[in-house]
């Protein structure tokens, strides 16, 4: 077994704040979804998958690779989703195993109520306190964190699977 390479006290003091900012922003997203929409934030991003989809529908194994989930959590999402009206399953055809998710009228109208407010919290949480340049100082160092070998690629091992 290696040695860990300890994180030095800035490290760490930077690790906590990252940490407390996405738990924060998580549970800040959450409540406004939760409280004014009665929507999850899951059941907010399978709705925006759907929406921007060609005619409102994909396929679930396209929504696992668009949320980033594996088929467990998105198949009992959708199946949640389902039974409160904002989704329906379909299968599809020529697929005996092949299920289509359609966003409902329901889905719809729960989504374009709450996409004012979440993006209006998005906004004031993330963009309004940033300052000039940070945006796309932040842009390239996540997008270098993503496209890292240290970051778990889903679909990787599902092609070993």
């Amino acid at each position: 077994m290696t040695t860990p390479r300890w994180l030095n006290e800035e490290e760490q003091q930077l690790w906590r704040k990252i940490l407390a900012f996405v738990r924060k922003m998580e549970r800040t997203l959450d409540e406004t979804l939760l409280e004014n929409h009665e929507l999850t934030s899951s059941e907010y991003a399978v709705l925006v998958s759907l929406s921007e989809a060609n005619g409102h529908e994909m396929r679930l194994r396209d929504i696992c690779q668009d949320l980033d989930w594996d088929r467990s959590r998105t198949s009992h999402q959708i199946t949640r989703m389902d039974k409160k009206g904002l989704v329906a399953k379909v299968k599809c055809a020529g697929d005996a195993r092949g299920v289509i998710v359609e966003i409902t009228p329901e889905g719809e109208r729960r989504l374009k109520d709450a996409v004012p407010a979440h993006v209006e919290t998005v906004r004031s949480l993330i963009f309004d306190p940033m300052q000039k340049g940070q945006m796309e100082v932040l842009d390239k160092y996540f997008t270098e964190v993503l496209s890292s070998q240290a970051c778990i690629d889903k679909d990787a091992e599902s092609e070993v699977e």
